[in-house]
């Protein structure tokens, strides 16, 4: 198992003891707010259509060792026209990274590229799609979530997120997963597509000569199909993100969660503060729509 696997692995168990812990608190209620103007995606939040929908306040804890004992204060708004669903998400963060992200450096000694430590500021929203939703990515339990990945420095200049499903097997799929333990000590299988379309980032190799100190190790893309679904756009300023989300209701693409007015929904949150792995995670929410 490489290091990367190593992380996520020890990651994903310590989001799940978090989230088993913390399972019989009270569920926050996230109640999207009917709205006819809609706001602008622009990472301001400051406009007038906000104040109708009521802030609740979750905080996301360290999973990873270097972060357990940590938390971030984060606070989530949700509005809704006819057509289209808005959230507003803002969250502790001293530093800003969004400069780039596992950027290649020359290396003079070995006359090749190697892998900076540089790493961006991210935030992650799942929804449920299909099956039981927990929170708990080791729960064993089959289920398809609706994940928006949003990136400081890979999506946020295109203005969306990464718009992905995660898939829980209890056996060994088709289609390309990672094992791990669950919960109760079966094999959970994790596969993580990326919806139809074209990708909102692009991964190149390292150069194999110089072509400058530094390159970058990934391309900002356009996303085309259910992979431009998601709109997202985020600012920093004095210690905190501010970030605005904007889909429609139905996409009517079977890789998005279809939102119902009449229903609730669960979802939870993850924040990425410099790092490309797991960092910090709520519990669940739970989501339903202003009668």
């Amino acid at each position: 198992m490489n290091s990367h696997r190593i992380l996520v692995s020890t990651a994903i168990l310590a989001m799940a003891g978090l989230l088993a812990q913390s399972r019989a608190a009270e569920v926050p209620k996230l109640v999207v707010a009917k709205i006819t103007q809609a706001p602008a995606v622009d990472g301001k939040g400051d406009e007038a259509t906000w104040r109708s929908a009521k802030p609740v306040e979750v905080v996301a804890k360290g999973v990873m060792p270097k972060t357990r004992g940590t938390s971030s204060t984060v606070t989530l708004r949700a509005a809704h026209t006819d057509t289209h669903i808005y959230l507003l998400v803002q969250w502790t963060d001293a530093t800003k990274n969004d400069a780039g992200h596992k950027t290649w450096v020359w290396d003079t000694t070995k006359n090749a590229y190697a892998e900076d430590t540089d790493r961006e500021d991210a935030l992650s929203i799942a929804f449920e799609h299909t099956g039981a939703f927990t929170a708990n990515m080791l729960s064993g339990d089959e289920a398809v979530w609706d994940v928006w990945h949003w990136k400081a420095f890979r999506t946020n200049p295109q203005g969306f997120a990464m718009d992905r499903l995660h898939h829980y097997f209890k056996s060994q799929p088709t289609v390309k997963a990672n094992k791990h333990t669950a919960k109760d000590g079966g094999d959970v299988w994790i596969a993580r597509p990326e919806d139809s379309g074209d990708t909102v980032e692009k991964k190149q190799a390292a150069p194999t000569e110089n072509k400058g100190a530094r390159m970058p190790q990934y391309l900002h893309g356009i996303p085309t199909g259910s992979a431009a679904d998601v709109q997202a756009k985020g600012a920093w300023a004095d210690g905190k993100w501010t970030l605005e989300f904007a889909r429609k209701l139905n996409t009517g693409h079977a890789d998005d969660t279809a939102f119902d007015p009449s229903r609730s929904y669960k979802l939870a949150v993850s924040v990425h503060n410099d790092t490309g792995d797991m960092d910090k995670a709520s519990g669940v929410i739970e989501l339903s729509f202003a009668k």
